[in-house]
């Protein structure tokens, strides 16, 4: 005899082994707790197995519970991706994304390969630059900005928070005498600021020996031994060391990483773009 699981009984099932206990579950569902309950019975009653032991303190997962839970969150995944893909199929036209050098090599890349996967007849057209200066063209040029900025800006849709911090090649001596030499992106640039104006509260000497307008390069250049650098810590290169006082070094503010969207180009595409970013970065940072 053909049995099949409805979907919505997974994941009654899935909330209630989450949730653990099905006044929250019912909760979380917006449905009332006898009707979670029917569906947790209607569950058993297909699998013909007992998937969860109630007490006063919860509920466990049996055995066959246990077994269950794997497969039904796999269906749901595979079910909700079909209906993403399918639904996306009808959104089409081109995207400008506007990021900071790192982050579209380092973070993106693999959250824009799902956009594209879920979004095929979107086209994207990512610049890379200072922040400043992709800001200023916001609406002009670009559609979205994801955009570092210093910790509690209070503008833009905050989506994490990065640590900022100076770094050293990993296998050579850390210049501690004289001068501190620096590899930095060219003026314009936030990291610079905030780096010189550190030193120079600090009363630390220093001196500009490499300058880049790319991100890599200065990074590579300090990962060599040339010069110190600032990086985010949570995309600085193999390579780095990352420092702190114990160096001798001043501390660097906290970094935000925001999305800001073009108030006159609220597309369909662009409005799917800043939701899986804001889903990405937010779930990577979690």
């Amino acid at each position: 005899m053909l049995r099949n699981i409805d979907v919505d009984l997974l994941r009654c099932f899935t909330a209630v082994v989450e949730q653990k206990g099905f006044s929250r579950a019912a909760a979380i569902l917006g449905r009332s707790q006898s009707a979670i309950s029917m569906q947790i019975r209607r569950l058993e009653e297909i699998t013909r197995q007992h998937l969860l032991d109630r007490s006063p303190q919860g509920v466990a997962l049996t055995p066959r519970g246990e077994e269950l839970l794997g497969y039904a969150r796999r269906i749901i995944a595979l079910h909700d991706e079909a209906l993403d893909v399918i639904g996306a199929r009808d959104l089409r036209g081109t995207v400008r994304l506007a990021v900071m050098d790192d982050y579209a090599t380092s973070i993106l890349p693999d959250a824009l390969a799902r956009f594209s996967r879920q979004h095929p007849e979107i086209e994207l057209e990512v610049t890379t630059g200072f922040t400043r200066d992709l800001l200023k063209q916001l609406g002009d040029e670009f559609d979205l900005v994801l955009a570092t900025q210093r910790y509690g800006a209070g503008k833009g849709e905050v989506l994490r928070i990065e640590r900022t911090s100076w770094a050293f090649s990993d296998s050579n001596t850390f210049p501690a005498d004289g001068a501190l030499p620096l590899a930095l992106l060219k003026a314009g640039n936030m990291y610079r600021e905030w780096a010189l104006e550190a030193l120079n509260k600090a009363r630390r000497s220093w001196r500009i020996v490499f300058s880049s307008s790319s991100i890599g390069a200065v990074e590579a250049a300090a990962a060599a031994g040339m010069a110190v650098t600032v990086v985010k810590a949570g995309t600085a290169r193999p390579g780095l060391r990352l420092l702190d006082e114990a160096d001798d070094l001043p501390p660097l503010p906290l970094s935000e990483i925001a999305l800001y969207t073009a108030p006159r180009r609220q597309t369909p595409a662009t409005r799917a773009l800043a939701e899986h970013l804001t889903a990405e970065l937010r779930s990577e940072a979690a």
